[in-house]
């Protein structure tokens, strides 16, 4: 009855060493497979975050070129309204000038028409 139980302890000794040799076994792959997977979210987050970085300096030379379109935008609205102001200048001032003109015309004509009715008065007589 002895080397029975014996037996049984030497199989039950067997089966917790094999399943301990088995834990340590899975334990160890376990670790190296997450060693591996730390790894790999390592390279992914440098990665991730060269891109990050990258994306960043092109929204920065981007919202560079917005603020000078935008300024060189606002410095031709400017000119834009400076020259409509000269326009609006030069058309009133060709306006007066058209009726000045109309004006002379129309005293040369006066003055040329009483010039001519004094000469036709005077060689009637």
């Amino acid at each position: 009855m002895k080397d029975n139980k014996c037996y049984q302890y030497s199989v039950y000794l067997r089966f917790l060493g094999h399943f301990v040799l088995l834990f340590v076994i899975m334990t160890m792959c376990s670790l190296n497979a997450t060693a591996q997977d730390i790894e790999q979210l390592q390279k992914n987050a440098s990665i991730t975050y060269e891109k990050m970085m990258q994306a960043k300096q092109s929204a920065e030379n981007l919202e560079k070129d917005f603020i000078s379109s935008e300024k060189k935008l606002t410095e031709a609205k400017e000119k834009l309204a400076a020259a409509e102001r000269e326009a609006a200048n030069a058309k009133k001032k060709s306006d007066q000038a058209k009726t000045i003109l109309e004006q002379a015309v129309n005293h040369w004509k006066k003055a040329s028409d009483d010039l001519a009715n004094e000469w036709g008065k005077s060689e009637v007589k």
